[in-house]
């Protein structure tokens, strides 16, 4: 009997061990403009994000028609940016001091810059997944439809089951399909999107944050739009 409840205490105490750990945050939202909801993985609860908003592995985050977000993650300050209308899903898992993202887009538009990148940094779509490294670029995927990449700064590879493409600045990556091979071509003038809701000031604010040893940190944002 004696036994029995040591292995009941056990399995509950690696329960809400497996809970805390899948609740440690690996970003945080810092600018939150509209109607935006993030649905948290672990309790399946909806809440409305706020500056200073903490994001988890596997949080889903809708924006509404007037919906802008910007997300920086914890462990190397790569920026998220979430236009209207869009839909995407927060997959980061901690590798030792840094966090290996892939933000899944399921629908509307995202800018990803990736800034002093320790771990991988990829963005997937219904047709297909780019991977990056040290550089900044534009994610378009239509509901049900095909998927656009537009590069800002160095390289990104797009693939899919039916090949590869490198994309470079100044380039627009164009699939079809989760079955049709991607291509790259030159961006066409006024193609690419713009940060038209923003009015370029920069934005400042703390941030404490406690890692996983129960250390408290203070981390300072500052961001400021590029005029892409």
């Amino acid at each position: 009997m004696k036994s029995y409840k040591q292995l009941i205490v056990f399995i509950l105490i690696a329960i809400l061990a497996g809970t805390l750990v899948a609740a440690d945050p690996v970003a945080v939202v810092i600018k939150a403009k509209g109607d935006i909801s993030i649905k948290n993985a672990t309790s399946g609860k909806s809440i409305t994000a706020t500056r200073g908003t903490r994001l988890a592995n596997g949080d889903k985050i809708t924006t509404g028609k007037q919906g802008n977000l910007a997300v920086k993650f914890l462990d190397d300050n790569s920026l998220l940016r979430i236009r209207p209308n869009s839909t995407c899903i927060i997959n980061a898992q901690k590798e030792n001091n840094s966090v290996a993202k892939n933000i899944f887009v399921e629908v509307g538009s995202i800018f990803s810059r990736i800034t002093k990148q320790q771990s991988s940094f990829q963005v997937s779509t219904p047709t297909s997944v780019a991977s990056v490294k040290g550089t900044a670029f534009w994610t378009i995927q239509i509901f049900k439809g095909s998927t656009q990449y537009f590069g800002e700064e160095g390289f990104v590879e797009i693939s899919n089951d039916a090949g590869l493409a490198l994309m470079r600045m100044d380039e627009t990556g164009l699939v079809a399909s989760k079955n049709s091979k991607p291509v790259v071509r030159k961006t066409k003038p006024g193609e690419k999107p713009t940060f038209s809701d923003d009015d370029g000031t920069p934005d400042e604010f703390e941030f404490d944050f406690e890692d996983g040893s129960g250390n408290k940190k203070m981390l300072e944002f500052k961001v400021k739009q590029s005029q892409n």
